[in-house]
C-alpha cells in the first residue's frame, strides 16, 4: 500500500467533530512526506460507509492540531442577519441548521456576497462539493419539477450554464 493510500485509510478511521495532531500518522511515513501529501490536497472529501466528511489541513494554524474533521451532518448556529436574506424563513432568530442545508439554500439564490460568505465560513471545496452533489442529483433524476411541470435535463451537469456561473462565483471568492 502506498503512503497516500495509508494516509487515506487513516483519515477514513478518524472520529467526527474532533481535532487531531500529526501523531495520528505516526508509523506511516516521515513527517515531511505526510505534510507534502496533505498539502497537495488541502481539503479532502472522504467517505465512510454512512457519511461524508471533510478533512482540512491548516498549516498556518497556531493551534496544536492543524487537522480538522467536519461531519456532513454537522449542525451549526445559523444567524440569518449575516446573509442578504433569510433562507430559513421559519425563524428570524439564530437557529441550529445543517451545514449542507445552509450551503444548498444559499447557492440557489446565486448572490455573490452570500456565496463568498459561505466560502469563508465552510471552505471553497466544501461549497463546491455541495454544488456538484446538488447538480449530480438533479441530472440523475433527469428533470426539474417546477410546480408540477417537469422540465427535462439533458447532457452533463458540469456543462449547465447556471452550474458554470455559480462555480465561477465560488472561484472568484
Amino acid at each position: 500500500m502506498s503512503v497516500a493510500q495509508q494516509i487515506r485509510s487513516q483519515l477514513d478511521h478518524l472520529h467526527f467533530n474532533r481535532e487531531y495532531d500529526a501523531s495520528v500518522f505516526d508509523g506511516i511515513a516521515s513527517k515531511e512526506t505526510i505534510k507534502k501529501t496533505l498539502q497537495r490536497s488541502r481539503e479532502r472529501v472522504g467517505k465512510t460507509t454512512t457519511k461524508y466528511f471533510y478533512v482540512k489541513y491548516t498549516p498556518q494554524s497556531k493551534r496544536k492540531a492543524p487537522y480538522e474533521v467536519y461531519d456532513d451532518q454537522e449542525e451549526v448556529m445559523f444567524d440569518p442577519t449575516e446573509f442578504s436574506f433569510n433562507a430559513f424563513w421559519q425563524s428570524g432568530k439564530p437557529t441550529m441548521q445543517k451545514v449542507s442545508s445552509i450551503i444548498r439554500n444559499y447557492l440557489t439564490a446565486m448572490d455573490q456576497n452570500d456565496i463568498c460568505l459561505l466560502c469563508r465560513k465552510f471552505g471553497k471545496n466544501r461549497v463546491k462539493a455541495e454544488l456538484i452533489a446538488t447538480y449530480r442529483a438533479l441530472y440523475k433524476q433527469g428533470f426539474i419539477d417546477v410546480k408540477g411541470h417537469k422540465v427535462p435535463l439533458e447532457g452533463r451537469y458540469d456543462r449547465n450554464p447556471v452550474f458554470k456561473e455559480i462555480l465561477k462565483m465560488i472561484h472568484d471568492c
